[in-house]
């Protein structure tokens, strides 16, 4: 498992989509950001979509809005 910061609006649009997510470990930080325990192939596929200067959750959300 890989301890990633995500925005609450990704968040919300990972348990849109997957349900099971709530089931994953995480914690919010001072920022706001909510730090959520993936499994490695999922990150590393993040990071395959990463666009240059894009976070995790702008990736999240680029592809749950391409996907509705």
């Amino acid at each position: 498992m890989i301890s990633i910061p995500i925005s609450e609006e990704a968040y919300e649009a990972l348990k849109a989509r997957m349900p099971r997510i709530d089931q994953a470990p995480t914690s919010q930080g001072r920022n706001g950001q909510i730090r959520i325990s993936l499994d490695r192939k999922f990150v590393d596929r993040l990071l395959e979509l990463r666009r240059p200067g894009e976070s995790y959750s702008d990736v999240i959300l680029r592809l749950a809005k391409g996907s509705s």
